[in-house]
């Protein structure tokens, strides 16, 4: 038995002596989800599409410690991915998050932290690859908030980005270093408006040393207890030191509505615009709609719907690669059963599709799955 398995086993055993409470310091947890994909590496029709089951096993401990105003928060875990014909993807990701949280009297505040998060992304044996491409986000950030006056305040942070891959993606592997200053203001009701400025510096696989600086005003409205929006827009640039046909810059923005129609129904609606760096294309633009409903059918039993519409224009930069566009569209229905406080039922079936202007990049798949968490 896989050693995460085994954690998980013990802590299920334990589940009917102890249950998790919100004023704990530490909590553990542990969840398995068994998955099927009936399209594992997203091939075209005519590219013989495979399906596989997944067995994905987690277990982790939280610890979430104040002391008057300093407040101290650690997550740790193992997530284990464990696949029944194509093995060579099977991975034990190592996540974690740490955090320390200060303030100094009434007006000064600020949050010191640092994150990792792993993930596969299958590879497909059609190229020869023996071991799965392992997607890595290293995340280190210091901020801080002064409240200048009631409704006026000034935000500051640092951070260190680092995306790895343990393979050649179409996403390079990049660090970025980066300075952000905001102003905010802020109403009575929660609601606030916030310009701010971020200038950053980093390196880039393959296209070299480069800079990057980002303006954006968002703002968040509170309507009333029930209904929230948001709404942002910004201006991404990236220069690079040796390798200017790779300079990119676009504008970046986001919306949002949370309305709770109900006791038993919640309505989320967003959508997104964000520029991505890619090795073959000097870029990509992404454009995001979603719809997610959720209905809490009794005190234990919910369930949850989600539609995404999402399109991808690939700016062209080496020669010889024609325009690309791409639209995937992925549909899930879900629920989620509190069979006991520290136990959780779930099941999820989800359909997605792509359409694209380059061959052989459509696809259909279908995927679903069963879990169980736990948490005391």
């Amino acid at each position: 038995m896989p050693p995460v398995l085994s954690i998980v086993a013990a802590l299920l055993c334990a589940h009917g002596y102890v249950a998790a409470d919100a004023l704990d310091t530490v909590q553990l947890r542990a969840a398995m989800r068994l998955v099927h994909d009936d399209n594992l590496f997203a091939r075209a029709e005519n590219q013989n599409p495979v399906s596989d089951w997944l067995a994905r096993v987690e277990a982790g401990v939280r610890l979430d410690k104040q002391w008057s105003r300093q407040r101290v928060l650690l997550d740790a875990g193992l997530v284990d991915y464990r696949y029944r014909d194509f093995d060579n993807n099977d991975f034990t990701a190592i996540p974690y998050q740490a955090a320390w949280q200060w303030g100094i009297g009434n007006d000064l505040s600020g949050e010191f932290s640092l994150e990792r998060d792993e993930s596969p992304d299958l590879t497909d044996p059609a190229f020869s690859a023996s071991t799965v491409n392992v997607k890595k986000r290293d995340t280190q950030r210091a901020s801080v908030q002064w409240q200048m006056l009631s409704s006026w305040a000034l935000l500051g942070s640092l951070d260190r980005n680092k995306v790895s891959y343990s393979a050649l993606t179409a996403s390079p592997d990049e660090t970025v270093r980066a300075a952000e200053l905001a102003l905010r203001y802020l109403s009575g009701k929660g609601s606030f408006i916030e310009l701010s400025q971020r200038e950053g510096e980093g390196e880039e696989q393959l296209s070299g040393d480069f800079k990057e600086r980002q303006t954006r005003l968002s703002a968040e409205w509170v309507v009333s207890d029930k209904l929230k929006s948001s709404l942002g827009w910004g201006h991404l640039s990236r220069s690079y030191q040796d390798r200017s046909e790779f300079d990119y810059s676009g504008a970046t923005w986001q919306a949002g509505l949370r309305w709770q129609v109900s006791g038993k129904l919640d309505l989320s609606l967003s959508a997104d615009q964000t520029i991505e760096s890619q090795l073959a294309f000097r870029s990509r633009t992404v454009r995001n709609w979603s719809f997610d409903p959720r209905w809490q059918i009794s005190h234990r039993v919910s369930a949850r719907a989600g539609y995404l519409y999402s399109s991808a224009a690939y700016e062209r930069a080496l020669p010889g690669l024609g325009k690309r566009d791409d639209r995937t569209r992925v549909g899930t229905l879900g629920m989620d059963w509190q069979l006991t406080d520290p136990l959780k039922l779930s099941a999820e079936w989800q359909h997605e599709k792509r359409s694209s202007s380059y061959p052989g990049l459509d696809y259909i798949r279908q995927r679903y799955w069963l879990g169980m968490a736990l948490a005391f």
